[in-house]
């Protein structure tokens, strides 16, 4: 990348998502940005960084991926000028779920999110960065782990599905994430797309393997064993595969069943 600065706030302004923006904001912007020209092909950023800035493409082509199953690119999107992106940053602690390459010859203006929220809304980051988490943050996590079921089997989806439900839906036991909701393999079937015969087929074979237990009708997930059947990123390690609000309590009946001993699996 090239370092450069030739913008200025009537430049800004020509740019749909930012012409809604009053004058003095726009120059304070356009002095606020570091811009760079990229060449073709370079990388702008990659998956996993610590997302630390924001983006303003303001010429030419960029496009976002992530590496599928087979190991090759994805693609999830193309930025266009005037478009706002890195926008993963404006949570807290995330990291780049997405790698971003210029598609064609760009200029890129890059910004701290702090001095972006800080100009554009004149709010403190912090508590921006904190409604961000309670409201668009969950949709955002939900959208990349549908994103990442591009290019997977059943067998991976079905994984994923469970380690979601684990984590949004699950009481913390000593074998695993119980699940709370009371699913049939037909409710799996419809939420991954598939039949309830195959859906059976893998669930057997996860309990085979270990991945999973099943108490009656319950089942319990084991987040770190079911993991090694999908490489996608759930925001947390797979022991954090539990619902925060669940993790201090059990209802009476998941305490009494869990004093019961499991089914042992694959016998």
């Amino acid at each position: 990348m090239q370092n450069e600065h030739d913008i200025d706030g009537r430049s800004l302004y020509k740019l749909t998502s930012l012409s809604w923006l009053e004058t003095e904001k726009l120059k304070k912007l356009a002095a606020a940005l570091v811009v760079r020209k990229v060449k073709k092909h370079d990388v702008i950023f990659y998956e996993k960084e610590v997302a630390n800035r924001m983006y303003l493409l303001l010429s030419g082509v960029a496009k976002l991926t992530f590496l599928g199953k087979d190991e090759e690119r994805v693609l999830v999107a193309l930025v266009a000028a005037g478009e706002v992106f890195g926008v993963s940053s404006l949570l807290a602690e995330m990291q780049r779920p997405f790698r971003c390459d210029a598609f064609t010859d760009c200029r890129v203006g890059m910004i701290d999110p702090e001095l972006f929220v800080d100009i554009v809304l004149g709010v403190p980051f912090a508590d921006f960065s904190r409604v961000m988490e309670c409201t668009a943050g969950r949709w955002w996590r939900m959208v990349l782990r549908y994103t990442s079921f591009l290019g997977l089997g059943l067998r991976e989806r079905l994984a994923a599905a469970l380690l979601e439900l684990g984590s949004k839906f699950g009481i913390r036991d000593a074998r695993g994430t119980i699940l709370s909701l009371p699913l049939t393999h037909g409710d799996l079937a419809e939420l991954v797309g598939a039949s309830r015969q195959r859906i059976t087929e893998h669930l057997n074979e996860f309990e085979r393997h270990g991945a999973i237990l099943r108490e009656g009708r319950r089942l319990i997930v084991l987040p770190r064993e079911l993991s090694e059947y999908v490489r996608l990123d759930f925001g947390g390690r797979p022991e954090d595969c539990i619902s925060p609000a669940r993790a201090s309590g059990r209802s009476p009946s998941i305490a009494r069943s869990s004093r019961r001993q499991p089914a042992s699996a694959g016998r």
